[in-house]
């Protein structure tokens, strides 16, 4: 049982980083696959393929380098003068997705319960300051625990909305796709990217816990299978509802709304808990990029870190988010190609 658990705990971890807001309201999943028609489920299905393989990659990287740090992870990968170019530009990433996720949780709390914005960015920034008093452990436990019950309740929502209507599932999609702006492929390597730049600092940090795991190959391909069965099961009720979501903000609330209040409620509870796991894993990777770069309280950076983000929220960062993706999207495709290229390096060097 302990082993099954070794497999299976690091593969929500990976999962949980990326499961945030914008995948579990829609949206992104709509933006980068469903926009696309048929063919954006191949872009789906690529990028679930990355982003298991570059986790494959950085834990075995980690395993037989010994590894179990960020900064030594990045030098070794990519050398010290570009690893300092890209930890600053990922960790202000992290950062912006930070305040951003808090603002999302402040809305989700106001929308879905009439409390005080203000009250619910402060409760949620509270809770991530706790969790990052405990450093990577706290990370770890936090989507350990709370990511099983987001990815179940992500995909049993999304065959719900799909098995409860019978429109063909690419009709309305595909008659748009033929006039989309620009491509799936790198649609889809744009999905990888940047989802791939908050996940290595997390799961390079967990270097030192790779060494428990009895095979990173079936955690990696466990991964894979978690995030294809969820961007799946969204996908097939985003696209056989396309009219209906086309123009949404929060596709999936769209759907949900339709089929009554008790699941709008399930909805909101499920879309706060992946806005609060992407901020505390965020958070604490904007952390470890300073950390071991500036000789500073660590406690101390922590609250400056907490407080910073939730003035930001305020800042409208949330809406400042999107249009940055595509940007840092850039540097993360960068990051795949290095990790990749030296775990194979390392894998041949191996045989």
């Amino acid at each position: 049982m302990k082993s099954i658990k070794n497999l299976l705990t690091p593969a929500f971890i990976f999962v949980g980083i990326i499961l945030g807001a914008g995948f579990a309201s829609g949206a992104e999943i709509m933006a980068y696959f469903v926009d696309y028609g048929r063919i954006g489920l191949i872009g789906l299905f690529l990028s679930c393929f990355l982003l298991a393989l570059t986790g494959l990659a950085i834990w075995q990287i980690c395993k037989y380098e010994n590894i179990n740090s960020y900064q030594r992870f990045m030098e070794k990968v990519m050398g010290h003068r570009l690893a300092k170019i890209l930890e600053a530009c990922l960790g202000f990433f992290t950062f912006i997705v930070f305040s951003a996720m808090l603002a999302a949780s402040g809305s989700a709390i106001h929308e879905s319960i009439n409390f005080s914005y203000s009250a619910g960015i402060y409760i949620v920034a509270t809770v991530c300051f706790i969790v990052f008093l405990f450093d990577l452990s706290g990370i770890m436990k936090l989507n350990a625990y709370i990511s099983p019950a987001l990815i179940a309740g992500c995909i049993a929502m999304g065959l719900f909305v799909y098995f409860s209507q019978a429109t063909p599932v690419f009709e309305a999609a595909d008659k748009i796709a033929g006039v989309m702006r620009g491509n799936w492929l790198m649609s889809a390597l744009t999905y990888a990217g940047y989802n791939i730049t908050t996940s290595v600092i997390v799961l390079s940090a967990m270097g030192k816990e790779s060494g428990n795991m009895k095979s990173p190959f079936v955690s990696a391909l466990f991964s894979g299978i978690l995030l294809s069965a969820m961007g799946l099961s969204i996908f097939l009720a985003l696209s056989s509802n396309y009219s209906i979501v086309q123009y949404s903000q929060i596709p999936m609330l769209a759907l949900i709304t339709r089929h009554g209040a008790w699941l709008e409620w399930v909805f909101m509870i499920l879309f706060l808990g992946a806005c609060f796991t992407t901020a505390a894993t965020c958070g604490f990777a904007f952390i470890e990029t300073i950390t071991g770069r500036i000789n500073i309280n660590k406690t101390f950076l922590k609250i400056m870190v907490t407080v910073i983000g939730v003035l930001a929220a305020y800042a409208g960062f949330s809406n400042f988010i999107k249009n940055i993706y595509p940007l840092f999207a850039i540097a993360g495709i960068v990051e795949i190609i290095l990790i990749l290229k030296y775990y194979l390096k390392l894998i041949f060097l191996k045989i």
